[in-house]
C-alpha cells in the first residue's frame, strides 16, 4: 500500500531490564470465529518480541487495519517474569478482557488471553512458572516492576558467574543461542575459571562480564541484594555458607555450573 511504503520506521524502546528468556514460553494463535488452534508461535528465544501491523518491522504481524503498526511488546524480565506491554496502540491492547494501560508493564501469566485492537485471533500464553520464585541465572534488576521487599536482616548480596550445558534448565543464553557442552565440560570451564581467580589474573567481574551465561554478566555478575527464597535452593545454600568476600568451589543449580562470590 502507498501508506505503508510512505509510513516512517517504526521503533521500540527496550527497556533496561529487558534480559535472555529464563523460561519456556510461547503464545498460541486462536482464530475467535471457529476457536481453533491456528499456530504456535514460541517467545522464548530472544530478549523481547514486537508486534504490530508492520510486517516488515515487528516480529509478531497482526493482520488487520484495527492494529497499529507498532502495537505491543512482549518483554522478558531479568527476574524470569514475562511482561507485555501496549505501545500507545490506536484501538488497546486486552488482557483477559482488561484494557490495559499504555506503556504499563502488565506481567503475563500462565492462560493468559491476549486480543489487540479488533484482530480476529486470540493470543493463549504458555509460560514456565516452576521458577517464579527463583532468580538462580538472573541478576537483580534496578528497575523492577516489583514491590516484594526484602527482610534486611535476612538479606544477602553476592556476584556470581554462571556455565550453562545441555541439561540447565534453560539451555541458551546472551552468549550462546544454543547450549550443548554437557555438565561435566561446564564444570571444567568453572574450575580453570576458578583457577585464574584464585591466582590473581583477573578480578570477578571483568571475568563474569566475558565469560557468565547469565544476564547478570553485564553488571559483573552483581546480582544486587535478595532474601530467603528469591533464589534456587542450592544457590541460597552455597551463598549462606559463604563469608563475606569469600569465593565458593563449583555450585550446582538447574541452571547450570556456578562461581559465587559473597559481598554482603
Amino acid at each position: 500500500r502507498a501508506l505503508s511504503m510512505s509510513a516512517p520506521p517504526v521503533h521500540f524502546k527496550v527497556p533496561d531490564w529487558a534480559a535472555q528468556p529464563e523460561r519456556i514460553s510461547s503464545l498460541d494463535v486462536l482464530s475467535t470465529s471457529t476457536g481453533q488452534v491456528e499456530s504456535k508461535i514460541q517467545i522464548d528465544t530472544k530478549e523481547y518480541f514486537t508486534l504490530g501491523r508492520a510486517a516488515d518491522q515487528v516480529d509478531i504481524h497482526l493482520d488487520d487495519t484495527s492494529c497499529s503498526r507498532l502495537h505491543a511488546a512482549i518483554v522478558h524480565h531479568t527476574d524470569g517474569r514475562v511482561f507485555l506491554i501496549d505501545l500507545q496502540s490506536t484501538h488497546g491492547t486486552t488482557l483477559d478482557g482488561r484494557k490495559l494501560q499504555p506503556h504499563k508493564p502488565t506481567n503475563l501469566k500462565e492462560g493468559a488471553r491476549l486480543r489487540f485492537g479488533n484482530l480476529g485471533q486470540e493470543f493463549i500464553v504458555h509460560v514456565e512458572q516452576s521458577a517464579e520464585k527463583r532468580r538462580g541465572d538472573s541478576e537483580h534488576a534496578q528497575q523492577q516492576p516489583s514491590k516484594r521487599s526484602v527482610n534486611p536482616a535476612t538479606k544477602m548480596r553476592c556476584s556470581h558467574l554462571l556455565v550453562k550445558h545441555k541439561d540447565s534448565r534453560r539451555p541458551s543464553s546472551w552468549k550462546e543461542p544454543v547450549v550443548t557442552r554437557t555438565q561435566e565440560e561446564a564444570l571444567a570451564m568453572i574450575q580453570a575459571f576458578r583457577e585464574q581467580l584464585v591466582s590473581g589474573q583477573v578480578d570477578f567481574a571483568s571475568l563474569a562480564q566475558r565469560e557468565s551465561h547469565c544476564s547478570s554478566a553485564r553488571n559483573g555478575g552483581d546480582l544486587g541484594e535478595f532474601g530467603p527464597g528469591q533464589m534456587q535452593k542450592a544457590f541460597e545454600d552455597a551463598t549462606l555458607a559463604l563469608k563475606v568476600g569469600e569465593l565458593s568451589g563449583p555450585v550446582f543449580s538447574d541452571s547450570g555450573v556456578h562461581l559465587i562470590l559473597r559481598t554482603g
